[in-house]
């Protein structure tokens, strides 16, 4: 058993008098010390399983399955116990920090309510170190400034890095990180990248990426898990879209520019993102697949196991049939 096991997940949203699926019957563990990606296009449903490990979703939001994060159950866990996995067991780093930070309070007073809500009453001087200590573990070299400052007064890599102090402040065991390159240039995305492999490593944490960023996926994790329509397509060692097996993960390797291109021609996949259907008869890419024939159209296929530790929802896996 991982660290991370999800099983049978659906999450549904209620819209009005619909039920909105964003995800559809994911099953999922990670395992101590790993580092893995979920990736996919807008709307795919990997923020929504994000969230959903930590019980963050919204009050409209229907969910039923199990989801278990260092033994622990979150779905059923009470405000206490949910209190210390969101923390303890498990930091999030949010996507867009200067939307998740308050701007009202100064980081010194972000940093502080989460240590004492924790660790209980500290004294003031032992609030500031911890701190000061944390802020300078995320890279912030002008730690007292900025432990000092309000989010506006901070650039978007600053803020970054203060959500990975404040992530980090309870020394947990997993890393969930939500588009962390999100609204960064270039150069602080690197500096981000290079400070999730620095963490990782000397804090020995199971590392959870989300992104629609394939180049970012790689990068960090050893494990691509890609969602489409709410659904696991592919979950594997994926590099390259030679390596891929389903056609919508190869589809998205080739739709990334490349810079020894001549024409400089962008490649396009055909049609639009599928919603999610719990229980839809149909291969959810089949309208956008290459490959689909009528078996396509007309069942569903599993998650099966392809290679050794190779997982693909699809009837032809590397377009083979």
């Amino acid at each position: 058993m991982g660290i991370i096991n999800v099983s049978n997940l659906t999450v549904k949203y209620k819209v009005k008098k619909d039920f909105i699926t964003a995800v559809a019957g994911v099953s999922l563990d990670i395992t101590t010390g790993e580092s893995a990606a979920i990736v996919g296009e807008s709307g795919c449903g990997k923020t929504t399983l994000a969230n959903a490990l930590l019980k963050l979703l919204p009050e409209n939001a229907v969910v039923t399955g199990s989801v278990f994060m260092d033994a622990m159950d979150v779905l059923n866990a009470d405000e206490e116990k949910l209190r210390s996995i969101r923390g303890k067991t498990a930091g999030m780093i949010f996507q867009e920090p200067g939307a998740s930070l308050n701007p009202l309070f100064s980081i010194k007073q972000q940093i502080e309510e989460t240590l004492t809500a924790h660790f209980g009453k500290m004294t003031a001087p032992a609030l500031e170190q911890k701190s000061l200590e944390l802020l300078n573990d995320a890279g912030i070299t002008d730690a007292q400034r900025v432990y000092n400052s309000y989010p506006h007064q901070l650039s978007g890599g600053l803020q970054q890095r203060v959500m990975a102090a404040i992530a980090l402040s309870c020394s947990p065991k997993i890393l969930i990180a939500d588009e962390p390159t999100t609204a960064l240039d270039v150069t602080v995305q690197a500096q981000i990248v290079e400070l999730l492999k620095k963490l990782k490593e000397e804090h020995n944490l199971t590392l959870l990426l989300i992104t629609h960023d394939l180049h970012l996926a790689n990068e960090l994790a050893s494990r691509i898990i890609v969602m489409y329509a709410g659904e696991i397509a592919e979950d594997g060692a994926v590099k390259n879209s030679l390596t891929a097996l389903h056609p919508y993960t190869a589809a998205l390797f080739k739709i990334i520019p490349s810079l020894d291109s001549v024409k400089r021609q962008f490649t396009v996949i055909p049609g639009e993102v599928a919603l999610a259907k719990e229980n839809g008869d149909f291969c959810a890419f089949s309208p956008r697949c290459p490959y689909a024939d009528d078996k396509c159209r007309s069942k569903k296929p599993d998650l099966k196991e392809v290679e050794p530790g190779h997982f693909v929802r699809c009837f032809y896996p590397g377009g083979k049939k």
